[in-house]
């Protein structure tokens, strides 16, 4: 019964960094917005909304982690072409990063 309550709270809490994932990225970006602004809004809309299921510092360690997976293998134009998709082809496109920093906070 214990297993499976933390189980069911790993659960729980895998869907909610998918949501902050898909939250901050509907945050919409400058469209000739450089590198390092579009990081920053990121970050930005992110943490606001991670701080709060993760407190402070892991919402600051998984937001920095997300944003450099995402700049790392989008330029700024993909960026901006994926933040203009459905929430759902957001989730699909970025997912990669969400789970990987979910693994390293």
């Amino acid at each position: 019964m214990i297993c499976f309550n933390k189980l069911e709270k790993l659960v729980n809490m895998i869907k909610k960094y998918s949501l902050i994932l898909i939250l901050f990225l509907l945050i919409p970006s400058k469209s000739q917005a450089s590198s390092e602004q579009n990081e920053q809004q990121m970050y930005i809309g992110c943490y606001q909304n991670s701080k709060q299921y993760l407190g402070a510092e892991k919402a600051k360690t998984y937001c920095l982690c997300t944003v450099k997976k995402l700049s790392e293998k989008f330029s700024d134009e993909e960026l901006n072409a994926v933040f203009k998709q459905k929430p759902e082809d957001i989730y699909k496109d970025t997912e990669f990063a969400s789970k990987f920093c979910e693994k390293n906070i």
